[in-house]
């Protein structure tokens, strides 16, 4: 009684990783793409002003998502 469909023993580290990566770009990409609807408010309220060093975090944040989620293709499984 076995059951095919588990991973061998030296291919779940490997396949855990691959999802792991996957989801981590889809994260990244994903956040790349609605981060910058916070401008506008942040630009709204004043956040530039009042506190350069939080609007300079939020860009460098859609900067790095942007970089990490680059190789991410929405509609592609990343199970196969």
């Amino acid at each position: 009684m076995s059951n095919s469909s588990l991973p061998s023993g030296r291919q779940a580290p490997r396949q855990v990783r691959r999802l792991t990566a996957g989801g981590v770009r889809a994260v990244a990409f994903w956040t790349a793409v609605l981060l910058p609807l916070a401008y506008l408010p942040a630009l709204h309220v004043g956040l530039v002003e009042s506190s350069p060093g939080l609007f300079l975090a939020l860009l460098v944040t859609n900067v790095a998502c942007a970089v990490v989620g680059h190789e991410h293709e929405p509609g592609r499984d990343d199970e196969h």
